[in-house]
């Protein structure tokens, strides 16, 4: 059962879209793009930060462009 107001559709597109993070910056890290395991959780959270103040979940619940104009 999702969290309450949210549909199935939605959370499992927030899973599988955290999963992909994870995936990637697991990548970076093993490559050595980031001084730190730390530095690359902070540029992560950055990338997040960037996508929230970018992005919305409709009323149908997809991820949309936020309307700022």
């Amino acid at each position: 059962m999702p969290p309450s107001g949210f549909s199935p559709k939605v959370v499992q597109g927030l899973l599988t879209f955290v999963q992909g993070n994870y995936e990637d910056l697991l990548k970076e890290i093993r490559e050595g793009k980031h001084p730190s395991i730390e530095a690359a959780i902070e540029h992560e959270i950055g990338l997040l930060e960037k996508a929230l103040s970018k992005l919305h979940i409709d009323e149908d619940g997809n991820l949309v462009e936020r309307n700022t104009g």
